[in-house]
């Protein structure tokens, strides 16, 4: 991963923590807080940890106690921040907030400088852009004195979230990321289970469980927890800990957004006033100041990787029992199996789960498809299609308006399969801004292709349908989810955790050897 790529993910990463206050408009008013991070940390680490649990474990006989202690510390910190930030919450709405939130980006340089570090003279340009524009956007808002004890929260929320930044930079660099996260976040899980048990001591049994409970729990655990923080945790060892602070304060952007686009129902709405358009605008501004980097697609080892810690190499159990197939039809079939069972788990919660009322169609399974077809082919392809399919069986959905369900979910996987492995004669990655522009205008092609294919048979089956509502809501899905999840997924596990795209030399049992071997 360049740094290029880090500063993608970073940004992706900032994206779904600005997600949160969406999803947590579903989950029933009541619901203790404590629970919802226990459960949505407790799904995210069983996740992680079912899938890596092979790597985890060599990781952590390798440095057990001094890994221990470093997970131990950064999630207390962790916690105390989470406290301190819904507590100061209880003061704003929700961009104010946001705003305050990010001081982080000047309070990091200045303890780095305490620490006696070296922070560049661009980091510390980019974190006064930024905080001009939190002090011209939270300055109006704040008018009592209620408001300023608000800010004081806030503050000694964010000097906490600086050390835990600070720390988990330096902790990223020397233990494997993915053992890092999910350690990380099996003990939220621990830590918010005891303030919940001793106030509700029924705990589990406590919440009012329905289908949209279960789907926001684990929806939050997908992406907001799991993937944000994984990625997070990768994206760390090619940037520092300011570099990383002034990216994270894109989210008040997104946050203001949300909020001003969305129902009110949904989040607390926000007037869009100079003094908000402004600090956002310099909160961009900083960013760009600090990304516009010489040549930041120049691959550059992370700091500490000549001491950094694990170097594993051990098979997955699937790719293991992939590999052991001798059959090439066997491990196609199974290899679609697996990929089935993927698509459905990501799908299925978003079939169930009004997030967006009266728009109900967010789909961001959609990142799968350039993966599905780029990675694993027509197995990959024929996955993505069936899992639709199911998913419209399974959610009552199913239509004759289904058969080009099917077929635009395996057309869109297999264009980008033909474009980027068969047409191409280099291989697939996105390393470059110019790769990275062509597989964003790849995506909108597929998108619109999709759109042509599934749009006449809603229209010619269901009149009522709105068509050019529907067919830009098809190109708004598979155009925005594959550009600002999927590009950060496939950097994710193309440049860390090993797999190869197909290519004219590479079939797909030879990348999953491959895979499984980092």
């Amino acid at each position: 991963m360049n740094t290029l790529q880090a500063n993608i993910c970073l940004l992706a990463v900032t994206l779904c923590w600005s997600f949160e206050v969406i999803i947590h408009a579903v989950i029933p008013e009541g619901v203790n807080p404590f629970a919802t991070t226990c459960v949505t940390s407790l799904i995210a680490a069983l996740l992680l940890g079912g899938y890596f649990f092979k790597r985890i474990a060599i990781a952590i006989q390798s440095q057990r106690s001094l890994f221990l202690r470093r997970i131990l510390l950064l999630s207390v910190l962790n916690a105390a921040y989470n406290v301190l930030y819904l507590e100061g919450l209880e003061y704003f709405d929700v961009s104010t907030g946001a705003f305050t939130a990010s001081m982080t980006v000047v309070i990091i340089p200045v303890l780095l400088l305490a620490m006696r570090r070296d922070t560049s003279v661009r980091t510390w340009i980019s974190a006064f852009i930024v905080l001009a524009g939190i002090v011209i956007a939270v300055i109006p808002s704040i008018t009592e004195m209620h408001d300023v004890r608000g800010v004081g929260v806030m503050a000694a929320g964010c000097l906490v979230r600086a050390v835990f930044i600070v720390k988990l930079n330096d902790f990223a660099r020397e233990h494997d990321p993915v053992t890092l996260s999910t350690g990380m976040l099996g003990l939220a899980a621990l830590f918010a289970f005891i303030p919940w048990v001793c106030m509700e001591p029924a705990t589990f049994f406590a919440l009012p469980w329905n289908t949209e409970l279960i789907a926001a729990y684990f929806v939050y655990a997908y992406f907001i927890v799991a993937f944000a923080t994984v990625l997070n945790v990768y994206a760390q060892r090619r940037a520092s800990a300011a570099h990383a602070t002034v990216i994270y304060s894109t989210e008040i952007v997104f946050s203001t957004i949300w909020a001003a686009v969305l129902p009110s129902g949904i989040i607390d709405s926000v007037a869009i006033t100079p003094p908000v358009v402004i600090g956002c605008l310099l909160v961009v501004l900083g960013n760009l100041v600090e990304i516009m980097q010489r040549e930041p697609w120049k691959e550059s080892k992370p700091a500490g990787d000549e001491v950094a810690a694990v170097m594993i190499r051990t098979s997955h159990p699937f790719a293991t029992l992939l590999n052991r197939l001798k059959s090439r039809a066997m491990r196609n079939v199974l290899l679609f199996i697996g990929l089935v069972a993927i698509y459905l788990v990501i799908a299925l919660p978003f079939k169930v789960l009004l997030v967006i009322p009266g728009f109900a169609d967010i789909r961001p399974v959609c990142m799968l498809m350039p993966a599905y077809g780029i990675f694993f082919g027509i197995p990959g392809c024929l996955a993505s299609a069936t899992g639709n399919l199911i998913c419209d069986a399974l959610s009552d959905s199913l239509r004759w308006s289904s058969i080009a369900g099917f077929i635009g979910n395996f057309v869109y996987p297999f264009l980008l399969y033909l474009i980027w492995t068969k047409l191409r004669k280099e291989h697939f990655h996105l390393r470059t801004p110019y790769m990275i522009a062509m597989t964003v205008l790849s995506f909108a092609f597929c998108a619109i292709v999709l759109a042509s294919i599934i749009t006449p048979a809603v229209a010619h089956f269901y009149h009522e349908v709105d068509v050019v509502k529907f067919a830009l809501t098809v190109i708004g899905n598979t155009l925005a989810f594959p550009t600002g999840l999927a590009i950060p997924f496939i950097i994710l596990i193309q440049e860390e955790l090993g797999y190869k795209p197909i290519s004219r030399h590479h079939d797909v049992e030879v990348r999953l050897e491959e895979a499984g071997e980092k």
